[in-house]
């Protein structure tokens, strides 16, 4: 089975910025509490506390959004490899990768694990290297049989059930 992707910057930051909506949350939490002991602590008034948190997560907040942009946008435009149209072909022994300047393969019994969620198929590589295949390419029936695949050959994996 083979399919034929390419990952557009678009793509690239909306992946990164739904899978780091925790650290948005949690930041957040960790600077107003934080503040809060020190309010305690100082016993000051608390209406000009609370001015204080919101304008400081706010502040938090758009320095985090902003800096991940321009962050993802200066890794994915200093990674061609990245931006080309990739074909990728699924096999029960191994995955064929090719683009416009490289091609490789890994046999599945080295895949480190494979998730998937509602728009990618990540196959990790390493606890740090991934592809990232995105499903829109994909016909349903190669959805199924690529999960049968990654199944058939007891690749750790957290794969969807629809």
């Amino acid at each position: 089975m083979t399919v034929k992707t390419q990952i557009t910057f678009r793509d690239f930051l909306m992946f990164h910025l739904k899978n780091s909506l925790v650290r948005f949350i949690i930041y957040p939490i960790i600077i107003s509490v934080f503040l809060s002991i020190n309010l305690y602590n100082a016993e000051n008034d608390s209406s000009e506390f609370l001015r204080l948190i919101t304008i400081c997560v706010l502040i938090f907040f758009v320095f985090m959004i902003v800096r991940t942009y321009f962050s993802l946008k200066n890794i994915f435009y200093s990674n061609k490899q990245v931006q080309e149209a990739i074909s990728y072909t699924f096999t029960n022994e191994n995955v064929y990768t090719k683009g416009e300047t490289f091609e490789g393969d890994f046999t599945w019994n080295t895949v480190y694990k494979v998730k998937e969620n509602k728009d990618w198929f990540l196959i990790y590589q390493s606890a740090q290297v991934m592809n990232m295949v995105q499903k829109k390419y994909f016909a349903e029936d190669q959805i199924l049989e690529l999960r049968n695949i990654i199944k058939s050959n007891n690749v750790k994996a957290k794969l969807r059930n629809d």
